[in-house]
């Protein structure tokens, strides 16, 4: 990274706190800078870098045109905006919706102890589809990859979570891109920011922490002209909750009644 940024660059992407670092060793210098671009700016300010945002944003000049991406916003993007732009204006995409054009989605109500099996079920029956299959923690992702590859539901399994290193997560993440039928099981970290070719189903297994998580999760599927199917189990406890805010948010979803198995 020394080596580029003394040579000059005209693009400089990282994390805040990278970026911040760079800035107290005075090894970039932002004086000159024309734009700043925020991707994910609601994550950004869920994951606590506020601060440093805010910290960055001193060192950087006032004629700059600043940019904030996100597929939902919230109450403290919009704080950030009233923070670090004059006069901010808000640009929405062509699409009435947040959901994809071409997106089905469907919930199943499933109780806890039936979880892997209908999982395993429908991965069995999916054999000639790519589908990416979240789940809430690494150890889950870890735990249910083994198992079930020793299973062997008929089509190629990989896992992929934050506790692994980045170059076998840039490794599984080039392997399941270039996957015709394969499932990937993974935490949030596949959630924003990759983009999978050809994925048709996205399954949820385990709810989503928002309304916001559940619209970006599902995002991963149906991207740009392309179809895709959402699948999300929910316990009977979540039923209700889960299908309100998803309707508050003018969400279309389904029920479908999971098979016998």
């Amino acid at each position: 990274q020394l080596s580029a940024l003394r040579r000059g660059v005209h693009v400089v992407v990282g994390t805040p706190g990278r970026i911040m670092d760079h800035l107290d060793k005075g090894t970039l210098d932002l004086s000159e800078l024309r734009f700043l671009v925020l991707d994910e700016a609601d994550r950004i300010l869920d994951m606590g870098f506020a601060r440093t945002l805010n910290a960055i944003l001193e060192h950087l000049p006032s004629t700059r045109q600043s940019l904030l991406f996100s597929a939902t916003q919230t109450r403290r993007v919009k704080d950030l905006a009233r923070l670090s732009l004059r006069d901010p204006a808000y640009v929405a995409g062509e699409a009435d919706s947040l959901m994809p054009q071409h997106l089905e989605q469907f919930y199943m109500v499933v109780e806890l102890p039936r979880k892997l099996d209908v999982l395993f079920s429908f991965l069995r029956t999916h054999t000639q589809c790519k589908i990416l299959v979240f789940m809430s923690s690494c150890r889950q992702v870890q735990f249910v990859h083994e198992v079930f590859c020793k299973l062997r539901p008929g089509l190629s399994l990989m896992a992929l979570h934050g506790k692994q290193k980045q170059i076998r997560r840039l490794k599984i993440f080039d392997d399941f891109r270039r996957s015709q039928h394969a499932a990937l099981f993974a935490t949030d970290i596949a959630a924003r920011g990759l983009d999978f070719p050809a994925v048709d189903w996205v399954v949820q297994v385990d709810a989503p922490e928002s309304r916001d998580t559940y619209i970006h999760r599902v995002g991963r599927t149906a991207r740009y002209h392309a179809h895709g199917k959402a699948l999300l189990f929910v316990l009977p406890s979540e039923e209700q909750g889960m299908l309100s805010a998803l309707r508050d948010a003018d969400v279309p979803i389904t029920d479908i009644k999971a098979r016998d198995t």
